[in-house]
């Protein structure tokens, strides 16, 4: 074989790889998994980027709930769609394994009580690596998340205000420790949807800790919490449109504000809604159980647009 033509054509393999391998520019579109080293850990995360991302572009993290996955909550949630219409990047952490094998993030629950990981590090990290990458524009952070991830929302809201701009929890709920130590040092628009009827995430709250994951505040004193912290003081609330009256609940859309700042606190009261993101677009081909609980949740919203208006409210 020809010694020169082999090492020609090795120097053009090494160069693909080197391309391949190399970050993206600001305007290509892309879709896919990453890995993220923290704290000796291997973590993942996916990654929606639109094509032809404008400069300053807005950021929005997704995070899972418990037992569930990253490419899950960004297959039903459909936030990368939204996304491309809006221009803006999308992260969706993955949780790691806890000792029963399910999928988690740390929140302080009590049977992970042994647990070491840092999730609240790794997505603060994690979003100010994105965020430089892609040029996000640093006021335009925003966290959302489902069930866990709720909660770990909740838990950003008082922790990292230095990272995000406004918080939006869905059938999350603020755990006892993290409003104890709520380090209320900046705005915290908040906007919380949640079912009364929620046999996971309870609307009623558990302070006794009866179900074993840590007490936590109900919900309309965890929005209390944070009307208070913001310093609304009028309120409004309507009901939604019941556009779907074989669905089993209704919305009623509480709305805190006040006259002095563009702080405002929403909370969404699904009456009869259970443990679900609002208008889910579960395959069922893929998960045929979610499927079926998706389709007896909430269909007069859609959450994700719903999430995307208020923080739409922080541009």
């Amino acid at each position: 074989m020809d010694v020169n033509r082999l090492k020609k054509t090795i120097m053009k393999l090494l160069l693909i790889a080197l391309l391949l391998m190399s970050p993206l520019s600001i305007g290509d579109a892309f879709t896919g998994e990453k890995i993220f080293s923290h704290q000796g850990l291997q973590r993942t995360y996916w990654l929606h980027v639109p094509a032809d991302l404008e400069p300053d572009a807005p950021l929005m993290v997704v995070i899972h709930g418990y037992t569930s996955a990253a490419k899950y909550i960004m297959d039903y949630s459909k936030m990368n769609d939204i996304a491309d219409r809006e221009g803006f990047v999308v992260v969706y952490p993955q949780g790691t394994l806890d000792l029963g094998g399910n999928t988690f993030f740390n929140v302080g629950y009590d049977f992970h009580i042994d647990s070491s990981v840092d999730d609240l590090a790794f997505i603060r990290e994690l979003v100010i690596d994105v965020r430089d990458s892609y040029e996000s524009n640093p006021s335009k952070i925003f966290a959302t998340g489902m069930s866990n991830g709720g909660d770990m929302s909740y838990m950003l809201a008082c922790t990292s205000t230095d990272i995000f701009k406004a918080f939006a929890p869905v059938a999350g709920v603020l755990m006892k420790e993290t409003r104890d130590s709520c380090n209320i040092d900046a705005p915290i628009p908040l906007f919380e949807i949640h079912g009364t009827a929620d046999d996971i995430s309870l609307y009623q709250g558990d302070m006794d800790n009866s179900d074993g994951y840590g007490a936590y505040l109900d919900l309309p004193s965890s929005t209390q919490f944070f009307v208070e912290a913001n310093g609304l003081n009028k309120k409004t609330a309507i009901k939604l449109e019941d556009k779907d009256p074989n669905d089993g609940s209704s919305i009623t859309f509480e709305r805190y504000y006040a006259d002095h700042n563009s702080q405002q606190v929403w909370f969404y009261i699904i009456e009869g809604g259970g443990h679900h993101w609002p208008g889910a677009q579960v395959p069922w081909w893929k998960y045929p159980m979610d499927w079926v609980r998706a389709q007896s949740g909430n269909r007069d919203i859609n959450a994700s647009e719903e999430v995307w208006s208020f923080f739409s409210e922080y541009l």
